[in-house]
């Protein structure tokens, strides 16, 4: 399918034009390209009136723009090009979402390297308690015993019973403090308040809910047995509150996996 002349400015809004016009040529519904794409329709809609980079990031939309635009005929590659030059700073990115990808991964090396600081502050306190208690009991062992068979001249007895200190049983050593460990994850409240439109797919104890656009000013409750794991288009659009205690915002752009749980939340 042809595409405009090159040099042409070009809006988004005229690229969600083109897109439209080439859906209704083929006589397909939104319904009917959402089946074959698998593309959320509130995405499609937003694709073909030029309101995509409301909702998603830029990054997210251009990786949208080429399935869609591939899927109706035309030449991806020039269909995105278009794209850039609307929005000059994904020049100096790829077409792919490795950005993303690199931000994932740093989330994740952050959340390993968290847990093994942890592991090793725990190992550092177990041993810390062993040394102290045998200490303890060494000391135990080595104080001066009082000899049971030694008796006093019996001339002195009892000045010597009233003269003699009294001897103080040696102390029990002291029991060691428990660790307390981390709580198992157990039945939660959260809620999902919306600032701004954001497509949100969401999983409640590894069972899909939904996948689509939330408008700005809505809000989900859920009742949690485990956990809820969820997909962002833009983090800083959504708030979380987990038994009425707020989480504030998980973060900023495309977050593939969020988990929440009784204890809070991480990114994974």
């Amino acid at each position: 399918m042809s595409n405009p002349p090159d040099g042409k400015n070009v809006s988004i809004t005229e690229i969600g034009d083109r897109l439209r016009q080439a859906r209704e040529k083929r006589g397909l519904t939104i319904e009917q390209a959402q089946k074959q794409t698998h593309i959320h329709s509130k995405v499609l809609a937003a694709l073909e009136d030029g309101r995509c980079d409301d909702i998603l990031t830029p990054n997210y939309v251009k990786s949208f723009l080429k399935e869609y635009a591939s899927y109706l005929g035309f030449d991806h590659q020039a269909i995105v090009s278009e794209y850039i030059s609307i929005h000059p700073e994904l020049k100096s990115k790829n077409i792919n979402t490795s950005l993303d990808k690199t931000n994932i991964k740093s989330f994740v090396d952050l959340g390993r390297t968290i847990r093994m600081v942890g592991l090793v502050m725990i190992i550092l306190a177990a041993a810390g308690l062993v040394i102290f208690a045998g200490f303890k009991i060494t000391s135990c062992f080595n104080s001066p015993k009082v000899s049971k068979n030694v008796r006093p001249a019996k001339a002195g007895k009892a000045a010597a019973r009233k003269n003699a200190p009294a001897v103080k049983a040696a102390a029990a050593p002291a029991a060691a403090p428990r660790i307390k460990l981390p709580s198992k994850n157990v039945p939660f409240t959260m809620t999902l308040k919306i600032k701004n439109p954001v497509m949100v797919q969401l999983k409640k104890d590894g069972v899909l809910i939904f996948k689509r656009v939330l408008p700005k000013g809505a809000e989900e409750t859920f009742a949690v047995n485990n956990s809820v794991n969820m997909f962002v288009g833009r983090a800083e659009s959504i708030e979380i509150i987990v038994n009425g205690k707020s989480l504030g915002s998980p973060g900023r752009g495309v977050i593939r996996d969020i988990e929440v749980t009784s204890n809070g939340l991480r990114i994974r």
